[in-house]
């Protein structure tokens, strides 16, 4: 492209203008001190907007940095103004794209940005790669919504209090519902796995229920526990996982149970160990024993052999 520098006032730059900015969760304290120890080193890219102002196409941070740092005039490269906006954005594309890899919000902003300009078949084939993600449609309408998302939504999944997972069911829900799922699943500052087991227990229960999601959430079980004192927060967790998993599946929680119950009574050696048929289905019933030689061995079918006699055997295997 035909560039031409020119020193021109910070003032004369329209920093509301953000039609080719692509970043999003940016720490600017690093540019920061760069500047402050060797100056800029590389010159934004702007182009003339009208006869007062100019448009950022390429190093919106380092403007933003030169404001806070209080410096009037900078030296930039200045693009022709007949340059074309998709033009402009494939520079703004590859330039940020050519040193570092996009976060999942900058990859929505540049899909939909994209899609002023481009079918989605060319998007999917041409330019997800280049965001690091599979040329595939799913990959297109799984990451576009995300940059449309509340901000905390957004900044707990740069932060990673959300995963990118959940932060894509989100973005597909309604409004009411993707703010009040966000901000439960955020203050309970959950792993990946159970994250993604609470998030499927509350999907499924609302639509089983037919019930709103925001009402599901705060129910007086839910909030008695969020709100009691005397647990800690991984025991919170935990009992919000048991009371929905339970809701989830009201029979097999109910066997469950009674199993735990029954077992109790047995009183198993710790070496003996009895496990139900895999979500009570079928009548296969497995028991381990540990020993360490053959005389534990033996000592473990004696025992065996007396637990044929307690009723509550019998109740687990026969019910």
């Amino acid at each position: 492209m035909d560039l031409q520098t020119k020193r021109i006032y910070l003032k004369t730059i329209d920093l509301k203008d953000k039609t080719f900015l692509l970043s999003y969760g940016y720490d600017l304290n690093p540019l920061k001190q760069s500047i402050k120890q060797v100056g800029l080193l590389n010159p934004p890219i702007l182009r003339k907007k009208s006869a007062a102002t100019y448009q950022i196409i390429c190093g919106y941070k380092r403007v933003l940095v030169l404001k806070e740092l209080g410096i009037s005039s900078l030296t930039s490269a200045i693009l022709p103004s007949k340059t074309g906006d998709r033009e402009n954005l494939l520079l703004s594309l590859y330039d940020n794209t050519s040193h570092r890899e996009f976060n999942p919000i900058e990859k929505s902003m540049a899909i939909i940005k994209l899609q002023n300009y481009y079918p989605e078949e060319k998007i999917v084939d041409g330019f997800l790669p280049v965001l690091k993600l599979q040329p595939h449609i799913t990959q297109l309408k799984a990451f576009r919504p995300l940059c449309r998302l509340e901000r905390e939504i957004k900044d707990a999944l740069l932060e990673g209090k959300i995963s990118e997972h959940t932060a894509i069911q989100l973005s597909q829900m309604d409004r009411a519902s993707r703010r009040a799922l966000g901000k439960f699943l955020i203050a309970l500052r959950l792993s990946v796995s159970k994250q993604a087991e609470i998030l499927e227990y509350v999907l499924e229960i609302a639509i089983r229920e037919n019930l709103p999601i925001e009402k599901l959430i705060h129910t007086s079980e839910m909030r008695s526990i969020l709100d009691d004192e005397k647990l800690n927060q991984p025991q919170k967790v935990e009992a919000i996982r048991k009371h929905l998993r339970e809701r989830r599946y009201p029979q097999l929680s109910k066997k469950e149970r009674e199993f735990t119950r029954n077992l109790k009574q047995l009183k198993l050696h710790p070496y003996i160990n009895l496990r139900p048929p895999p979500f009570f289905e079928g009548n296969h019933y497995h028991l381990n024993l540990c020993f360490k030689n053959l005389d534990g061995l033996k000592q473990n079918l004696q025992k065996l052999e007396s637990l044929l006699k307690n009723h509550s055997l019998r109740t687990i295997i026969e019910s």
